[in-house]
């Protein structure tokens, strides 16, 4: 079988076009043109389509269903243009509320040995959520989120939402240890685990499965968006008596707090679907 680089080669040639040429009317570099035809990089589906109407020949002719598939894997999953910078954007803000706080205890030396009692877990989740947050942000500005990267950075995010849960989990432990033990004391730590852990779980072993390794079945994004709905509601219910009980200035750094975990939320969802699509129109 002839691949994608060989086919596009032939079809240029063909076309009696170099390669300056059709990068010029695509609007991209030769360099892209000539990674292309040597088969280091795919470009996108709406590229493909540009370059079988340049040259005159069908999508087919360029493209086997594998080498579709290959483009998805291989491709940024957001490849709008509007929609990556949105998500850059987003992540950038993240990042930053995420750091302030460390770069204002810094610069207030208020990090003291006591500071990190009974909030390691918060902090080991906010730490891991800082290096995710900005390997994301990082393939966002280059363009090279491919399902795989995405699955990580999302897969580590509900892992992390996991570990700050348990921070609460921990203090339960400490409450029921520190008293006796009662009956009901072992169905509330199942419960409260079920509840605190399981969505977290449950969502990185999705985007593992679905993102990483391309598992068709629907389970797996179904389970992703279930997650992260779950998790804009306990974001919403988390923050509601906050808002309520605290000064204004208190309440509006939490609102802004609220905003931002929906909106990566609702990022998550937009990628799970966006996928989804692409790679259902390469299956075609």
């Amino acid at each position: 079988m002839v691949e994608f680089g060989e086919q596009l080669r032939r079809a240029r040639e063909a076309k009696g076009m170099t390669q300056q040429s059709l990068a010029e009317q695509l609007y991209v570099t030769r360099q892209s043109v000539s990674r292309w035809e040597c088969g280091d990089r795919y470009p996108d589906l709406i590229t493909t389509t540009k370059i079988a109407q340049i040259l005159e020949v069908s999508l087919d002719d360029l493209l086997s269903g594998k080498e579709m598939e290959k483009v998805v894997e291989r491709n940024p999953v957001i490849e709008n243009k509007i929609a990556n910078n949105i998500m850059t954007a987003l992540y950038a803000v993240t990042l930053l509320a995420l750091t302030l706080p460390f770069i204002d205890a810094i610069l207030t030396q208020s990090i003291t040995p006591d500071s990190f009692k009974g909030n390691i877990p918060a902090l080991i989740a906010t730490v891991l959520k800082i290096i995710i947050f900005t390997y994301g942000l990082i393939n966002a500005i280059k363009g090279s989120l491919s399902p795989k990267r995405m699955g990580t950075v999302i897969g580590a995010f509900f892992l992390s939402n996991c570990i700050a849960n348990s921070n609460a989990l921990v203090v339960l432990f400490s409450q029921i240890t520190l008293s006796k033990i009662q009956p009901g004391d072992l169905l509330k730590i199942i419960g409260f685990s079920a509840f605190a852990l399981l969505p977290g779980i449950c969502g990185a072993i999705a985007a593992f499965f679905f993102f990483i390794k391309n598992k068709k079945q629907m389970i797996w994004p179904v389970l992703i968006m279930a997650v992260s709905c779950i998790g804009i509601l306990f974001s919403a219910f988390g923050k509601f008596s906050i808002l309520i009980r605290y000064s204004e200035e208190y309440s509006l750094i939490h609102t802004l707090g609220l905003i931002l975990s929906i909106a990566v939320f609702a990022l998550i969802i937009f990628q799970t679907v966006t996928l989804m699509r692409k790679r259902k129109n390469a299956g075609k």
